[in-house]
This record gives C-alpha cells, structure tokens and sequence, in this order.
C-alpha cells in the first residue's frame, strides 16, 4: 500500500515538473533580447516565413542556411564580408526557428518550397545556396528540389543522412558529437519518441536563457578548438541561438528529428549544378567523414575540401575562401 502509495506521488511529481517545463516562459538574460530586425512574407499555405535580406544589394544572391539552434541573425556574422566580396545574402529563419511560423511534420523536401517562394517574391530567379551544420541538409534538400534554379550550392561542415545502411560506423564511433551518447539518445528519440528531446531541448532553451554567454562559450563541450570556442561566444552567434527559441522549442525537435530519420530524398538523385563541401578537419561536433561520406554520393560534387587547423566554426574562419569558390564555380 504505501509502495503504492510513494509510486503515486513521484509520478505525479515527475508530471507536474514536466507540465510545469513546459508551461514556465523565460527571458533571455544577460543583456540579450528577441530582434526585431527582419522582414517577413506570407507563404501559400498562410505561414509566416522571417529572413535577412543584407550584404551588398547589388551583388551575387546567396541564400544562408542557418545551423541549429540557430536564425536569420547568423547571418550578420558575414556582412562586411559580404559588402566586401559582393554578396547579397539572403538568410531566412526555418519552420518554428526565429520568426518563422513552425510547421507540423516538416520533412527536408518541404524547405525548397519555401526557399522558392521567398526567392519569388523579392525578385530573385537564380541564386546561390551556403547550408552550414543543420543547415547543411537543407542546402542538399534545395539542390535536389529547385536544381533549376541554383547557379552554386555549398554544403559547410554538415551533416549526413545517418540512417543509411551504407553511412560509415567510424563516424558513429567516434569521439565527435556524432558518436557521443546524447546524439544517440536523439537517434534513438527521433525514431521511438520524440517528446524525449523536447522535455530535453525546453529544458536547454531555459538554461540558454538564463545564461547566454555561458551556453554559447560551452556549446560543443570542453575539447573543441580555440577557434571555436572564440565563434560561439560573439554576441552575434548568441544573439542568433537566443532568436532562434523565441518561439520554444517546438522547432528545434522538430529539426533534430528529421535530421535523424530516414531522409526524404536520396544524395544521389541531386541533379544541381555544381554542389562543393567544405568541412573543418578537426570538427568536434560533425566528424569529417560526413563531409567525404556526403561528396561521394552527390553527381555533381568532387572531393571535399577538408581544412586543416579548423573545427566547426570553419564557415566563419573560412569564409572568403568558400565564396571565392563559390563565385568561380558559378553557373
């Protein structure tokens, strides 16, 4: 009876924390705060969709793919570069990201149609496509949706489709995030439960909140590289991760889940122009076997080019480099 009795209480305690996680809204502290800084367009279906349209006005359009959790404010790390380089970048936030409206039940091959209508509405017919980390998947999504509109597509320290019989065990192995506990814990989630990762990320997006400087500086754990490190503690990057859970964490689950379930779209059916991968060699969160493993299943892409000396923030460090590339690649 009293067995009974103690087993009751702690599963209506564990409830009531779980409700009350859920129902709990916090501030981001430190100083930071949701912005307002974008614009927006209605999709067909009604939703709201938000992007960044900066850089130089007059130059080569290339639409940016955020990581996750990440927004339209990632792109604010590149825009003297982009004034520099002549580059027009257009960075939207995805479903449930920022002030994108979340989209139940999303798969990889709905953000091209999403991409095409942004492009249509604010005059764009061909462009360029830079998908960094979660965004690398939605870069390939693109290629294989609106090939016919794509002149460049670069996939930057991405991921890959981990549920393929062929996708190599070492990565899932190794000593990255891509083979550490909790990314199995999420593999396993995403195909069994995905509530689990979202009690998980509404809890992180609560202790993001609380302390922003803290979690951006922390984000990959303490073996990643001093380059990294130095990227996820700018306020721009922070600024862009506190954005993206304006909304909950809704988004974010959903993001993680696709990424690990069988993909929507096969690598080898991508009919783009040219698509380039770039990845950082020493990468503590997506190994670079990912980048080689993508490469050789993608027609139109050569060998990955792999730095030495960078880790996951390779898209900031090595920026110039991947759009100089862009651009002589341009179709």
């Amino acid at each position: 009876m009293y067995i009974s009795i103690i087993i009751l209480s702690i599963l209506v305690i564990t409830l009531l924390a779980i409700v009350g996680l859920f129902v709990y809204e916090p501030s981001p502290g430190d100083g930071f705060a949701f912005s307002s800084f974008a614009k927006t367009i209605q999709l067909s279906d009604g939703r709201t969709l938000g992007y960044l349209d900066i850089g130089d006005p007059k130059g080569s359009p290339l639409f940016y793919f955020h990581g996750g959790p990440g927004s339209r404010l990632e792109g604010l790390l590149f825009d003297k570069l982009n004034q520099k380089l002549g580059i027009r970048m257009i960075a939207p936030d995805r479903p449930g990201f920022g002030l994108s409206d979340f989209q139940k039940n999303r798969t990889y091959l709905d953000w091209p149609k999403d991409v095409c209508q942004l492009a249509d509405q604010i005059g764009i017919d061909r462009f360029a496509v830079l998908g960094w980390s979660s965004g690398g998947p939605h870069a390939a999504a693109v290629a294989h949706g609106i090939p016919h509109r794509l002149a460049v597509v670069a996939i930057v320290a991405g991921e890959g489709p981990i549920t393929r019989d062929d996708f190599p065990q070492s990565v899932l192995t190794s000593a990255t995030f891509s083979g550490s506990r909790v990314n199995k814990l999420f593999i396993w989630s995403a195909n069994n439960g995905p509530w689990l990762m979202r009690i998980f990320f509404t809890l992180a997006r609560i202790l993001i909140f609380k302390n922003p400087v803290g979690f951006g500086g922390g984000s990959f754990g303490s073996d990643m590289s001093a380059k990294d490190k130095q990227l996820f503690a700018r306020h721009e990057f922070i600024a862009s991760m506190v954005e993206a859970l304006r909304q909950g964490a809704e988004g974010w689950t959903r993001e993680y889940t696709i990424e690990r379930l069988d993909w929507s779209f096969k690598l080898e059916d991508i009919n783009a122009p040219t698509v380039l991968v770039f990845h950082g060699a020493e990468d503590k969160g997506i190994h670079p076997g990912i980048a080689e493993y993508v490469s050789m299943r993608i027609p139109s892409c050569n060998e990955p080019t792999i730095y030495e000396g960078e880790g996951h923030s390779v898209v900031y460090y090595r920026y110039e480099e991947i759009i100089q590339a862009m651009l002589k690649a341009w179709e």
